[in-house]
């Protein structure tokens, strides 16, 4: 069995990767020793399965405490944790959860939104948005109410407003859902009375929602193919679009519900002040699955003006009504 426990008190050790040998993928999951942290669990061990990552179980707390302890005080077993390494950090919980995902070049964090039993349902705990804020990699957000069950990838859920900022998470959705052999569903909301995005690049949706019979299959197959050429995705994907109408964030919501998704893909700006970033909100505070953030810098959006030409023997979906 190689779980093992560490304590880390000094500078980032090197890597004992061999030279120009490929480094295996980790995925960081905090655990505080609550019962509501261990709902991650379930959901970064079938992450680091589908990635062919090893899966770091950080503990951020004084004083250090013998492997043993350290499992009990967790609440785990050495049967559970199969194949998974123990770190133990000290010092603030977020600044050593980050620290550990960027001494082992981690390509996710999945933690709870909160452990606290104080935090009323729709809130993000401190931890976890100080981490979603500093961490250098994409942050999986899974509701403690999860319990335990065990986590599996069915439908892969991206939300795509048509700009080059939500296509960032076009990438890390279709690879997820052709690693699970999962069913991707790109969801686009047109929020009555909502002033059309402004940034250079949106495809825009047709003005008039309720005549689709004019306007929506030429714009549906030019969208999923503009999603295609944005995230490199080949023509065999499962790949279906959906459209509704309302508050995005509610109807994000809404359709994982009814659909049974089990992970929604979530771009981000790195914004959650008051009156910005109100679709990510809404949906970490009411999603019903586990909800991955990939943070968006300007500098890194993707190219909106890439050609749209038709793929040779590809008919695109068509898009159905939420």
């Amino acid at each position: 069995m190689s779980q093992e426990s560490r304590e880390r008190r000094g500078p980032a050790r090197k890597s004992a990767t061999p030279s120009g040998a490929p480094r295996t993928p980790t995925i960081i999951v905090p655990l505080d020793g609550t019962t509501h942290a261990l709902a991650a669990l379930p959901v970064a061990q079938a992450l680091a399965e589908l990635e062919g990552a090893m899966l770091h179980v950080v503990h951020v707390a004084e004083p250090v405490l013998p492997p043993r302890e350290l499992l009990a005080k967790l609440g785990l077993t050495p049967e559970r944790l199969r194949g998974s390494v123990i770190e133990q950090e000290v010092g603030a919980p977020a600044a050593g959860i980050v620290k550990a995902a960027r001494e082992w070049q981690s390509v996710l964090v999945v933690m709870c939104t909160h452990t606290g039993l104080d935090k009323a349902r729709g809130q993000l705990g401190s931890v976890a948005e100080a981490t979603l804020y500093d961490a250098p990699c994409p942050v999986a957000l899974v509701r403690p109410e999860r319990g335990l069950e065990p986590w599996t990838v069915r439908r892969v859920l991206l939300p795509h407003d048509g700009t080059p900022v939500s296509a960032a998470a076009i990438g890390p959705a279709a690879d997820l859902a052709h690693r699970a052999q999962a069913q991707l569903d790109v969801l686009h909301v047109s929020a009555p009375g909502a002033a059309r995005p402004v940034e250079p690049g949106t495809f825009a949706m047709p003005r008039y929602l309720d005549q689709p019979q004019h306007e929506w299959p030429a714009w549906a197959r030019e969208f999923l193919e503009r999603l295609r050429g944005l995230g490199h995705l080949p023509a065999a994907r499962r790949l279906h679009l959906f459209l509704a109408k309302g508050d995005p964030g509610t109807e994000v919501v809404r359709f994982a519900r009814d659909h049974q998704s089990d992970l929604i893909v979530l771009a981000w700006r790195g914004h959650l002040e008051a009156a910005r970033a109100a679709t990510v909100k809404a949906v970490i505070g009411d999603t019903p699955c586990p909800v991955l953030v990939v943070r968006v810098e300007p500098e890194r959006v993707p190219a909106a003006t890439l050609p749209s030409e038709r793929r040779a023997g590809h008919r695109p979906e068509q898009a159905s009504s939420a």
